[in-house]
């Protein structure tokens, strides 16, 4: 998939360089078709004719990608994103490219023939999005099924924030120039966004910023979770993250990642791990070692914490602004890992470890079957690796 962090220059580039080579052969994977159609002189399609569990084979076509659509149209109408699922011409005419806009036939201008009986064949090709059920039906879709995680408690309506940012700025260590500022961010239940921009515009430092794997400039802005929301963070380099699992199942990685309860992915955000001058700091006389509890006292959210004294250790309750103002900043993140303890907890993960039984139902959903979850993950696909990554992202019993 070369072009999918790419933005629009950045593939112009791309295809630019690729057809100026010579003497080279590329065999390129990709589901950017208008991309496919400009770059490649040939055409191989793996398919198993739509039978879940039938062995797939390679259909070798030397013709261009537009061509193939001329001669296959019912095979490019249920490819992923193409036909109207990118906007396709009412007309049937051909499909819209989402990077240009600008409409690809399907093959010289003329409309796909409607040989070999598929109602995918005649007229304007059914998308992928319009044809999904009966797709699902036959196996050639794998549908991914979410739980519902239920609305965090404090929280009543969709409009109401769970995730904010106020006027932060952000600088890279050891560069000049400010990646982010005065950025201002509110995010609700309701909230369903997708950021667009540039490459090297800033926007997975802007996510980072908001889900706490980066920490904004000292002393400028705010960065404000409910305490009581859950987070699913999947990276851009998160398949990177897998390469150490390759060994082992999809179970036996579930397991290990959550076999204290707890996302030992989401403890390694810069916001939530304690480096080790803190861990110093927090056995000193007065310091504070732990925070222990929680509870709601009016409109505040108050934190019981464990300070070692002369005597020994007590306890003592402080509200979170006095935490956040008053307190060395590694409290905050002790406080921010006990406010995921108390969701592992609420969610069932912390109660008991979670079953090899219970992992395969799950897995289910997300289209990874008995034989994928007792296989190696070295064995799955580029796809069933996102979905794997997917499913932990939202586990909760």
């Amino acid at each position: 998939e070369p072009t999918n962090h790419l933005d629009r220059k950045a593939v112009e580039w791309l295809k630019s360089h690729l057809l100026s080579l010579t003497g080279v052969t590329m065999a390129i994977v990709s589901h950017d078709y208008a991309f496919i159609d400009e770059v490649c002189t040939d055409i191989t399609h793996y398919d198993n004719g739509g039978h879940a569990g039938k062995p797939c084979r390679f259909v070798y076509y030397p013709m261009t990608f537009r061509q193939f659509q001329q001669l296959r149209p019912e095979i490019a109408a249920g490819l992923p994103a193409s036909g109207k699922a990118t906007g396709a011409a009412d007309d049937g005419t051909g499909y819209v490219d989402p990077r240009t806009g600008r409409l690809i036939p399907w093959g010289d201008g003329a409309e796909p023939s409607d040989e070999g009986g598929s109602e995918s064949g005649t007229g304007s090709a059914l998308s992928t999005l319009s044809n999904v059920e009966q797709l699902v039906a036959s196996g050639s879709i794998l549908p991914i099924r979410f739980p519902d995680p239920g609305k965090p408690e404090g929280i009543r309506t969709y409009r109401k924030p769970v995730m904010t940012m106020k006027d932060i700025h952000f600088t890279y260590e050891g560069s000049e120039r400010a990646i982010i500022t005065s950025a201002s961010v509110t995010v609700t239940l309701g909230s369903r966004v997708v950021m667009l921009g540039a490459n090297g515009a800033g926007k997975t430092t802007l996510l980072k910023l908001l889900i706490g794997d980066l920490e904004p400039t000292e002393g400028v802005g705010e960065v404000w979770k409910h305490h009581n929301l859950r987070l699913a963070y999947i990276a851009q380099h998160s398949l990177h993250h897998l390469e150490e699992y390759l060994q082992q199942t999809p179970i036996a990685y579930i397991q290990e990642r959550f076999r204290q309860g707890l996302d030992v992915e989401l403890s390694k955000l810069k916001t939530l791990a304690l480096t080790d001058d803190e861990k110093a700091i927090r056995d000193q006389t007065g310091a504070v070692k732990d925070v222990v509890g929680r509870q709601k006292r009016g409109k505040q959210v108050w934190y019981e914490v464990v300070k070692p004294g002369r005597k020994g250790e007590a306890t003592q309750w402080y509200p979170l602004e006095e935490i956040e103002t008053q307190f060395k900043p590694y409290v905050l993140k002790m406080v921010k890992n006990y406010d995921l303890k108390v969701q592992a907890l609420e969610s069932g993960l912390a109660v008991r470890p979670i079953t090899s039984a219970e992992i395969l139902e799950h897995l289910d959903d997300f289209g990874l079957g008995s034989d994928l979850a007792h296989g190696k993950i070295k064995q799955l696909s580029g796809g069933q690796r996102q979905r794997l990554l997917l499913f932990a992202g939202v586990l909760a019993k």
